[in-house]
């Protein structure tokens, strides 16, 4: 398939994992890609020019909402606009709720929930241009599903799935479509460092567990690549869970 042809992606968190699987799809169907993240984009950046992708990079962390909106502009410039934004950057940990601090809640909710503001309102003006455009944020199953020592993970996650059935009707008589991906038991860094906190009983865990095993990385940038394809032209406004029917 060749769906992004004549494409150009914006794709955050593109250092490892779902966002660096993501770019390379994309690649690999004909498209060019700016690759945001907080460090590291050399491997993904080589990986989209070897296969025949223009590729831009960009350092940037998503909790500055100046520099979110500098970096965007700069991705736009360089790839001569842009009709597709894949928000995938993020962060998963795990605290006892009770012994959570203040600066360990902020920093999820300053990635996960503020993160993805910045990025999609910096954005907005530059999808808009176009008569058609797509945006697909990260979500995960803590956000519908229950999750324990993920209260704030769970909540930043659940803004991502609100704010971003909020932005479809807001801007859908604009060509705007606007989804997220409700992903759990992927194997990406993200969840190999995950770990319970002291005293945790790890069979609480036992409903988010996908029955089929943990998914690379590429079979969630599949979902990206068709959300944010013409293939999913008639898709707007909800949510797409891959979690290998964990929560089913």
């Amino acid at each position: 398939m060749k769906r992004y042809e004549n494409k150009n992606v914006v794709i955050t968190g593109a250092a490892q994992g779902i966002g660096q699987a993501t770019a390379k799809r994309v690649a690999e169907e004909g498209g060019n890609v700016a690759l945001i993240d907080i460090k590291g984009l050399e491997k993904t950046h080589k990986m989209v020019e070897d296969l025949g992708g223009k590729a831009f990079s960009f350092e940037c962390d998503v909790t500055d909402g100046q520099k979110v909106k500098e970096t965007v502009d700069a991705a736009a410039e360089a790839l001569g606009g842009f009709d597709t934004l894949f928000h995938i950057a993020g962060i998963l940990r795990t605290y006892h709720t009770h012994e959570m601090t203040f600066d360990q809640y902020h920093q999820i909710m300053n990635i996960n929930m503020h993160g993805t503001f910045y990025v999609n309102q910096a954005a907005l003006p530059h999808l808009l241009k176009n008569k058609y455009s797509s945006i697909t944020n990260m979500a995960s199953t803590a956000a519908i599903g229950s999750h324990p020592w993920m209260s704030a993970y769970a909540a930043s996650k659940g803004a991502v799935v609100s704010f971003t059935r909020a932005l479809y009707i807001e801007y859908v008589k604009q060509g705007l479509r606007a989804n997220s991906v409700v992903g759990g038991g992927i194997a990406t860094s993200l969840h190999s460092d995950f770990k319970a906190p002291p005293g945790g009983d790890l069979k609480l865990l036992a409903g988010a567990m996908p029955f089929v095993g943990f998914a690379k990385p590429e079979k969630i940038a599949s979902v990206f690549a068709f959300l944010g394809s013409d293939d999913a032209r008639f898709i707007n406004g909800t949510e797409i869970r891959a979690d290998g029917g964990a929560l089913s």
